[in-house]
């Protein structure tokens, strides 16, 4: 038994690529697995016209998680300049 994946409904606003959005379908979105947080989807709404496939919304995802880690602390890498 295989099962086929919806056809492409739409174009990425990111990629341009094809994909199926399931925002108007009877079970949920993939995309509805990622929660993203205001601000990343207030960015996304106002610099996207339209739906991000879900490899471009986990790379918005991805990108957002890595921006609010703080940064490494400098002082812990081994081996810099001017140590004494």
């Amino acid at each position: 038994m295989s099962v086929e994946a919806p056809a492409a409904n739409e174009r990425c606003a990111r990629c341009g690529g094809p994909f199926h959005c399931g925002a108007n379908a009877p079970e949920p979105c993939a995309c509805t697995g990622l929660k993203l947080d205001a601000a990343t989807l207030a960015r996304l709404r106002q610099q996207y016209a339209g739906c991000l496939c879900l490899p471009c919304l986990a790379a918005e995802h991805a990108a957002a998680e890595s921006a609010a880690q703080p940064p490494a602390s400098r002082a812990a890498s081994p081996g810099r300049c001017g140590a004494a």
